[in-house]
């Protein structure tokens, strides 16, 4: 096993802010218009669109916001942390209330240049463009909101038979949702659906809208932290239709997963195993339990991961080479770009291993915003098996903080190690503390 071919291009750890050019954003009047039923606001310079979702669904205890002057629907989940969603073609005014006492304020990434402020008890900034940011309140990385501005939704028809629609304005219980071959899964921005995605040796399949997929129930196996719930039947699950992977595709290709909030997954959250030609675009990725991975990209080809915003207790990204496949089914041609990472107390941000049974090259990473990395490591190979990793690039990484280790490449015998499995090992703590 080894690593060879690593090339690294890093920004600076904490960079000052950009400075966008001070331009007046003028508001004018409500138009006369509505989308899909939702509420809209044309602006002189922006469109804002927010989405219908059903009454059932709470308020923030903590947060309310404006886009523009339209009240936006703040959601807590269970972390604790909050977010919004709506719809932009330009830049946006904010304005955010909140239960506390607010002394100062941190938009990020930090790139986007937002400085925001306190004026009569509210924190208002305005964000250059659609995308997705952190507001982070007297330094606390406990309960951010997180404000996720979407460009115009792309809608297929509801009447297509090759459709699976949800419609906004409901929350939907269908259990494991499992898509066939030239099939598209729609979320519609305002609908709640609770439950998971699963296929095997299916091609040309989507998956995408602003919709939102909860996970709370998607764990079969056990109870963690109190905060998810188990398996249970009347919530659409059955013994043959389970699923503890959140959003999962095995030996399949042309596959198209974006645009989806994704909250309280309890597993490995977006999953691609021996798959081909795999675009993973625009997903919101929100959660706080044990084994959570925002992204995993194991044994696949040709996959493309960019403008994501993934807070993760474990991995944010992380590329393997595990299960039971032949060695010569390996991980080839993978990028990742664009992306706000958040690694909180296990894992790591850009992460290659540990289980690494197969080759890994052609891997590039540029171009993202790590924005916290709590525990772990921003850069990692762990390379625990046989495998070579080569042809690595990091590229324009941006790292604004980072607690414990910047980089961190290790060729190690661990608890997941199949070489060797049986050897004598030493045991080991801090970043290598899964070694055996």
């Amino acid at each position: 096993m080894g690593v060879t071919a690593l090339s690294m291009s890093v920004g600076n750890e904490l960079p000052a802010a950009e400075e966008l050019s001070e331009k007046e954003f003028i508001f004018g009047n409500k138009g006369d218009k509505q989308y899909s039923g939702n509420p809209v606001e044309t602006l002189q310079k922006t469109t804002v669109r927010t989405y219908n979702y059903s009454s059932e669904i709470k308020p923030s205890q903590r947060y309310s916001l404006k886009a523009g002057k339209l009240p936006v629907l703040v959601m807590d989940t269970p972390i604790p942390a909050a977010f919004a969603a709506f719809e932009a073609d330009g830049p946006v005014d904010i304005e955010i209330e909140c239960t506390i006492d607010v002394k100062w304020v941190d938009v990020r990434p930090l790139k986007a240049g937002v400085k925001p402020k306190i004026v009569a008890g509210k924190i208002v900034f305005t964000i250059p463009a659609p995308g997705n940011y952190s507001v982070e309140v007297n330094g606390n990385l406990s309960y951010p909101l997180f404000i996720f501005a979407n460009p115009k939704e792309v809608k297929p028809a509801q009447s297509d038979p090759n459709v699976i629609f949800f419609e906004a304005g409901k929350i939907h219980k269908p259990g494991v949702i499992r898509p066939k071959s030239n099939q598209h899964v729609f979320i519609e921005g305002g609908a709640v659906v609770i439950g998971a995605i699963s296929a095997t040796e299916v091609e040309n399949v989507k998956v995408s809208g602003y919709g939102i997929l909860d996970g709370s129930y998607n764990n079969p196996q056990r109870i963690t932290d109190g905060l998810v719930k188990p398996w249970l039947p009347e919530q659409g699950y059955t013994i043959t239709d389970r699923s503890s992977w959140f959003v999962a595709f095995r030996d399949s290709r042309n596959i198209s997963i974006e645009g989806l909030m994704l909250i309280n997954g309890t597993q490995w959250q977006v999953v691609s195993v021996n798959c081909d030609n795999v675009s993973i675009k625009g997903l919101k990725i929100v959660a706080n339990n044990p084994n959570d991975d925002g992204i995993d990209v194991v044994r696949s080809r040709k996959v493309r991961i960019s403008d994501c915003f993934i807070r993760s207790k474990d991995d944010c990204v992380v590329i393997k080479s595990l299960q039971k496949y032949p060695d010569s089914v390996i991980v080839d041609d993978v990028l990742v770009e664009k992306c706000v990472l958040w690694n909180a107390s296990w894992g790591n941000a850009l992460e290659i291993g540990y289980e690494l049974i197969a080759d890994i090259k052609n891997v590039v990473f540029r171009d993202c915003d790590i924005i916290h990395v709590e525990s772990g490591t921003v850069l990692s190979i762990h390379n625990s098996d046989k495998a070579t990793v080569k042809n690595v690039l990091y590229e324009n990484i941006r790292v604004e903080d980072a607690r414990e280790k910047l980089v961190d490449l290790a060729i190690i015998r661990t608890a997941y190690s199949t070489d060797g499995r049986g050897d004598t090992v030493t045991q080991r703590t801090g970043a290598w503390g899964k070694c055996a």
